[in-house]
C-alpha cells in the first residue's frame, strides 16, 4: 500500500464496535497567575448541558527520614472544576494548569470529539486569556473482549509480553507498559496493557492504553493547537492497527 494511500485509510478509519472506553483530549497551559478563583464562575460560559459540577483535586504523599523514621504526609489542593454533559458521557474539567476533556462509552467519531472540545476549549480561553500551551496530549482507552478459548493471545494483540520457555506458560494475567519516543512528531508514546476483569464469562479483556503527547511546547495560536491534535490522533490510528492482528479487526468491525 502506498505511503499516501496508507495515511488516507487510517484518517478515514472507523470501527463499527470501536473499544474505546473513554477518549481524552488534554491541553496544558503555562499558568503561573492562574488561581480557583478564575474559575468559581466558569458554568456561566459552559454550553447548555454541562449543569453538574465537582472540584478537581490533586493530591501529594510526601515522604521525609528523619532519625531513621519514616514519615509521610498527605495534601490535596485544589485545581478546578469538572463539568459533566452530554447525558453523562462528556465530562470537561477546567483547571488553573489546563484542559481536559473526556467522551465516554459508546464512543462516536472523531470529528464529534474534536468538535464538542473545540467549542468548550473557547469558553476555558475566554477565562484564561492568551495563555500558551505547553503541552498537548491524546489519550485512548480500548477494552478489547476476545473470545474464549484463546489458544494464544498473538492471534489478537501483536504486543505481547514473551514468557521464557523454562516458566510455565499459563497466564492468569499481565501488565505491560512501554515508552517509545515518536521523533519524527517530536512526541511519545505511552503505552499499557493489562489484562482486566473480564465483561462476561465467555471472553478475555484485555485493556488497550495509548497515551500520545507533545510537551516542552510554547503555542499560543489555537489553530496550531488543532493541527498538533490532527497529527497526534494520526499517529493513535497508526498505533493501535499496530497493536492488533486481523482476527481483532473482525471482531469490531
Amino acid at each position: 500500500m502506498a505511503t499516501q494511500k496508507w495515511m488516507s485509510w487510517l484518517k478515514d478509519r472507523h470501527y463499527d464496535k470501536a473499544p474505546i472506553k473513554e477518549a481524552i483530549i488534554d491541553i496544558q497551559v503555562e499558568s503561573p497567575s492562574l488561581s480557583l478563583a478564575n474559575f468559581e464562575k466558569v458554568d456561566i460560559s459552559l454550553p447548555k448541558g454541562y449543569a453538574e459540577r465537582r472540584k478537581v483535586m490533586m493530591g501529594q504523599l510526601r515522604g521525609q527520614l528523619e532519625g531513621g523514621v519514616l514519615t509521610a504526609t498527605a495534601k490535596q489542593d485544589d485545581m478546578g472544576y469538572a463539568f459533566v454533559g452530554g447525558e453523562g458521557k462528556h465530562v470537561v474539567q477546567f483547571k488553573v494548569n489546563g484542559f481536559a476533556f473526556s467522551r465516554l462509552a459508546p464512543y462516536q467519531t472523531w470529528k464529534q470529539l474534536r468538535n464538542e472540545a473545540k467549542t468548550l476549549w473557547e469558553s476555558y480561553r475566554q477565562i484564561v486569556g492568551a495563555l500558551p500551551v505547553v503541552r498537548i496530549g491524546l489519550r485512548y482507552v480500548n477494552q478489547l473482549d476476545l473470545p474464549l478459548p484463546i489458544r494464544d493471545f498473538r492471534d489478537f494483540i501483536r504486543l505481547y509480553p514473551e514468557i521464557s520457555s523454562d516458566l510455565p506458560q499459563l497466564l492468569a494475567g499481565f501488565f505491560l507498559q512501554v515508552q517509545i519516543p515518536q521523533e519524527d512528531l517530536g512526541a511519545m508514546l505511552i503505552l499499557n496493557e493489562a489484562m482486566v476483569p473480564p465483561s462476561s464469562p465467555d471472553v478475555a479483556s484485555v485493556v488497550l492504553d495509548i497515551d500520545v503527547f507533545k510537551q516542552g511546547l510554547k503555542l499560543e495560536s489555537d489553530d496550531e493547537i488543532w493541527n498538533v491534535l490532527e497529527a497526534l490522533r494520526l499517529r493513535k490510528n497508526l498505533i493501535f492497527e499496530g497493536c492488533i492482528t486481523n482476527n481483532t479487526r473482525e471482531l469490531i468491525s
